[in-house]
């Protein structure tokens, strides 16, 4: 299952998705590389012999090239594609007194056996490839490289990547050579994968501050990138699983895998696809398809042993690719059409990633010819370039989501001062109200119980009845005084609880006998838990709304409900009053009732008609708790 046509899955989508496609039309057919092999001027020359047994040993395979069962390799580039062979690989060179370097350019090569032969007699000079730990390489390098005995005219190499696509160009490099190429692609390995880390750490920081997943899927995908060009290039069986011999030559198609599932998270997250859309429903299945793929990919077994349904799987891998393709490019059509900027962005950033991959891909078929630094750093190159232009999308949502934030605090401060304006209006009638009810109410009382008191010490036969009087006004007196007590700072509340005062309340409006009151309570066993500030605010409500209906609803019954729930109470009152239309009503309807309730986070509802009563419907979120929004 560890296919090389499929290296470039890890691309983001749509991109790598084509990109398996061309890499898989072009391993079909075989290489034509146009760059020179060599720049020593020595002769050399390259065969090949298929070993489809699989079980040739070195003897049998000398055997073989002396008896001319070996063919010409001319381009040297060992390309069949899809094998179930071994290939073994003779090089003809006269000796030479410089110390030359035979490169298998390909970092992913299960087995490999390096001879020299001498008087008819082969040496073994090195066993190395994925299924052996990194140390055993005969030369440091991500790819494999061979040094040649000076005085060998003949070397062997077996070639053994059964079950899998095989592509390896060969070439013969001086030992300085290699050691700037190596030196080269250090540097370049390095910047680029900094360039990368700096994108993964701006993403886990965009993450962090907004909480928004698409910046952590972002984070997750392009550090899964990185794990995979590593993988690709060899970097990562170099520096970080060296003596592994079950992860590398499963490491880039398990990172492919891994970020076909995190690219089509990350993807919908940034276009904004919707969750119960059609497309996305199909990628659904795709990601669960890859990961079951995944995790047989990871699953500790020697994938060869099925090797012939290995590669039955691998080769129609690109026609499960080009129909996730069409569902993906779909969706991003959809959006751009409906001016989705962030496709857009999506698109165009792909559409730079597969120039690079198509370049590349030319270049190691010999079609065409690119400076060195893009022939070797195309895809490694474009990937940068497609999460640079991918980056620039995201700080643009986050410059966006900064500025919507600002826009929300600035109205959540409007409706703020606007509830404080609406608490402090209604704060100031209230205090008139009190001002003229003391005026009004006890300021006459008291002026007509001084006068009873003042006939009573002139004495006269009316003395009794006059103290009498004064009595009965000093208990009205009292009783009003209580009232507004109750109506300042309910202290049944702080004695009693919050149950206690709203039934104090509401026995204290059923005496007047103008109206009558039920009242239903459940819940609140541990009001006192409560702030303070809950509680009083909850009696508030009630009493405003029970201070309306006795004003104003000309009603004769009352209901009243307060039901604490798991995660918060509410108030029901209905009246069977006059009732009023909603349409006509105002927008100071019951506006300090409506401050009380926005002031807790809470949602108010009026149910009237006229002539048909009217229910007020609130709900108020418990301490520490938020409302569900409505649907």
């Amino acid at each position: 299952m560890y296919l090389d046509s499929l290296k470039t899955l890890a691309i983001p989508m749509p991109g790598y998705l084509l990109s398996v496609l061309f890499l898989f039309i072009f391993t079909a057919v075989p290489a034509q590389p146009d760059h020179p092999q060599h720049t020593d001027g020595a002769a050399r020359t390259f065969l090949v012999w298929e070993d489809s047994s699989r079980a040739a040993t070195v003897s049998e395979a000398l055997e073989a090239y002396h008896t001319g069962r070996f063919s010409p390799l001319d381009p040297p580039y060992l390309n069949p594609g899809f094998t179930t062979s071994v290939y073994w690989v003779a090089l003809e060179m006269p000796p030479q007194q410089e110390a030359l370097i035979l490169v298998a350019d390909n970092a992913h090569i299960n087995h490999l056996e390096w001879y020299a032969v001498t008087d008819g007699h082969a040496d073994s000079l090195a066993v190395t490839g994925d299924f052996h730990p990194f140390r055993q390489r005969p030369v440091i390098y991500n790819t494999f490289a061979f040094p040649l005995q000076p005085r060998a005219p003949l070397h062997l190499l077996k070639v053994d990547k059964a079950f899998e696509s095989l592509q390896a160009p060969l070439k013969i490099v001086t030992r300085q050579e290699l050691q700037d190429n190596r030196s080269e692609e250090a540097l370049m390995n390095g910047i680029l994968t900094g360039i990368i880390l700096l994108i993964v750490l701006f993403g886990i920081f965009l993450f962090l501050t907004t909480r928004e997943p698409v910046y952590g899927w972002y984070a997750l995908y392009v550090l899964n990138m990185l794990g995979w060009i590593w993988a690709n290039k060899g970097l990562g069986f170099h520096f970080l699983w060296p003596d592994s011999y079950y992860f590398p030559s499963r490491s880039r198609l398990a990172f492919a895998t891994a970020n076909l599932i995190i690219g089509v998270q990350f993807l919908s997250a940034f276009i904004g696809l919707d969750k119960n859309s059609r497309i996305r429903k199909v990628m659904r299945v795709f990601q669960v398809i890859w990961g079951v793929i995944l995790l047989l990919i990871l699953w500790p077994m020697d994938y060869r042993v099925f090797g012939e349904y290995s590669m039955s799987l691998q080769s129609s891998i690109p026609v499960f690719t080009l129909i996730a393709v069409l569902f993906i490019a779909a969706a991003l059509v959809q959006q751009i059409r409906k001016g989705n900027t962030p496709a857009l962005i999506y698109l165009v950033a792909t559409l730079v990633l597969l120039v690079f991959v198509t370049l590349e891909s030319l270049y190691h078929l010999g079609s065409v010819k690119l400076p060195e630094f893009f022939a070797h750093f195309g895809i490694f190159t474009g990937v940068v370039l497609e999460m640079i232009i991918i980056t620039f999308g995201l700080a643009a949502r986050f410059n966006f989501y900064r500025k919507e934030k600002e826009a929300v605090l600035v109205q959540m401060h409007e409706q703020q001062k606007a509830l404080t304006d609406t608490i402090i209006t209604v704060e100031a009638e209230q205090r008139k109200a009190l001002a003229d009810k003391l005026h009004d109410e006890i300021g006459s009382m008291l002026s007509l119980t001084s006068l009873h008191l003042g006939a009573a010490r002139n004495g006269g036969p009316a003395n009794g009845e006059k103290l009498e009087q004064a009595s009965g006004l000093l208990m009205t007196i009292s009783q009003t005084i209580r009232n507004i007590s109750h109506q300042l700072t309910p202290v049944a509340i702080e004695k009693y609880g919050l149950l206690h005062a709203i039934s104090d309340m509401v026995q204290i409006a059923n005496s007047s006998g103008r109206v009558r009151i039920e009242l239903v309570l459940i819940g609140f066993r541990n009001e006192q838990s409560y702030p303070s500030n809950y509680q009083h605010t909850i009696y508030r409500i009630i009493q405003e709304l029970l201070q309306n209906i006795i004003k104003h609803a000309d009603a004769s019954n009352v209901l009243i409900q307060l039901v604490e729930l798991e995660e918060s109470c509410t108030i029901m009152v209905e009246d069977n009053g006059r009732g009023f239309d909603p349409a006509q009503a105002g927008p100071g309807l019951l506006r300090s009732v409506r401050a009380k309730v926005d002031y807790l986070q809470g949602r108010m509802d009026i149910d009237s008609q006229p002539q048909q009563g009217t229910m007020t419907n609130i709900e108020i979120p418990l301490p520490g708790k938020t409302l569900t929004e409505q649907h």
